[in-house]
């Protein structure tokens, strides 16, 4: 559990680690909907495109953003396996008893993975170049016209920030108590 990197900040001088949280926020916003937008694998293709840059201009190392992935590896299995089993299609590859595995399914399938492994690792990108106290400043400071309908803002924040901090800590403590048991 301590191999986990999500919600640690990876220190380091560059250009993304420069930007402005609030830049930064609303690009992964704008990326999450470009993802889950994209209808085929050529559009899949272009969002991993743009992440590699990103990731190389951020200087985090690659290693350091396949262990994000570890937190939903299992998630991310045991939805592959559903639709795999579960999607219905027409050309059927695969069939024994009542499992049936079709084209569409690991076409499907595939491209479900990819989308949840891109929205992962961008994510992770976001929580290892920007510190918390930014990252919480960054969402106050683009939600801050709520404040108008009296909503808390700061508060809420202030709450992300928070969990954010407890990422690493909490996952300390889950490895000390899987190792005393």
């Amino acid at each position: 559990m301590r191999e986990v990197s999500f919600g640690q900040y990876y220190p380091t001088k560059s250009f993304v680690h420069r930007c402005d949280p609030r830049a930064k926020i609303l690009f992964l916003i704008v990326y999450i909907v470009a993802i889950f937008l994209s209808k085929n694998f050529y559009a899949i293709g272009a969002c991993a495109a743009l992440f590699a840059v990103v990731a190389i201009f951020s200087g985090v190392p690659f290693s350091s953003l396949l262990r994000s992935v570890k937190a939903v590896l299992f998630l991310l299995i045991f939805m592959t396996v559903l639709n795999l089993f579960f999607f219905q299609g027409e050309t059927v590859w695969w069939q024994w008893r009542f499992i049936v595995v079709t084209k569409e399914a690991v076409y499907y399938t595939i491209f479900l993975a990819a989308r949840l492994f891109l929205l992962v690792l961008s994510s992770s990108l976001l929580t290892l170049t920007t510190t918390p106290v930014s990252l919480a400043d960054g969402i106050e400071s683009l939600l801050s016209p709520l404040k108008v309908i009296r909503f808390p803002v700061h508060e809420l924040a202030l709450i992300m920030s928070i969990a954010l901090r407890f990422i690493p800590i909490l996952t300390d403590e889950t490895g000390r108590i899987m190792n005393a048991q």
